[in-house]
């Protein structure tokens, strides 16, 4: 899912920017939110097919396509119980990517989309779109997020394949390539969390954080699949380990 509030540190108090795509609109989980009764009344209640997750972020497109608008207050604190084992935990991520397909096929046309990161975006996004090839229109719904847990595996796959051929360059690259995006994906500087403080929970984190983004993505994958739709679920990247 798309959360300004999850994906961009130090969001102000204020109205969330809307965007363009119906993909790439401010939202918030359905623990933390409070909706006006009117603002129900004209986008409707939530998607009974939502059994697990979902749910809020189809009513919040829902309304970014109205007058109606997010409002970010820091000063409200919800305390939610969350997972206590490793597998609730994946459970509880393969749910999230498993509902979000139907969300996506909802609200996306036939067309190849693709999401990547940019500052220049209102919502820190910027978006490519492509609805026809060769003057016809695209008969498929192929939605692509582009974010560092995704090029991490692309760096990953390049280094099987270059031990796989024998490339010694390749390797080198594709290992280096990693290493930069593990840094990245992980959060934190890793001389100073790992060989300074050696702190070891930094690493337990960054572990914990790659296996649960992989039962999201697939989730999502495997359920587009089967309703027909190809979809590269976008990622949360950085742990939060002080």
């Amino acid at each position: 899912m798309i959360t300004n509030i999850l994906l961009k540190k130090g969001y102000l108090k204020g109205y969330l920017p809307k965007a363009d795509s119906a993909m790439i609109q401010p939202m918030f989980p359905a623990a933390n939110v409070a909706i006006r009764k009117a603002a129900l009344d004209e986008v409707g209640l939530f998607d009974t097919v939502c059994k697990t997750s979902g749910e809020d972020l189809d009513l919040c497109i829902r309304m970014a396509k109205t007058k109606w608008e997010l409002f970010f207050e820091p000063r409200a604190i919800v305390r939610h119980k969350h997972r206590t084992t490793l597998l609730g935990l994946l459970k509880q991520w393969y749910g999230y990517g498993r509902y979000h397909a139907y969300i996506f096929k909802k609200h996306s046309p036939k067309c190849i989309q693709i999401h990547y990161r940019s500052e220049e975006s209102p919502a820190s996004w910027g978006s490519i779109r492509i609805s026809k090839i060769f003057g016809l229109t695209f008969p498929f719904r192929i939605l692509v997020f582009v974010t560092p847990f995704h090029i991490l595996n692309i760096c990953l796959l390049l280094a099987l394949s270059a031990i796989i051929i024998k490339s010694h360059w390749l390797l080198t690259v594709a290992l280096a390539a990693w290493f930069a995006g593990w840094l990245y994906f992980s959060g934190r500087p890793f001389f100073q969390n790992v060989i300074i403080k050696r702190n070891s929970r930094w690493i337990i984190y960054s572990m914990l954080r790659y296996i649960l983004n992989w039962a999201y993505v697939l989730g999502a994958f495997l359920a587009g699949i089967r309703i027909g739709i190809i979809s590269i679920e976008v990622t949360r990247e950085q742990t939060p380990l002080v």
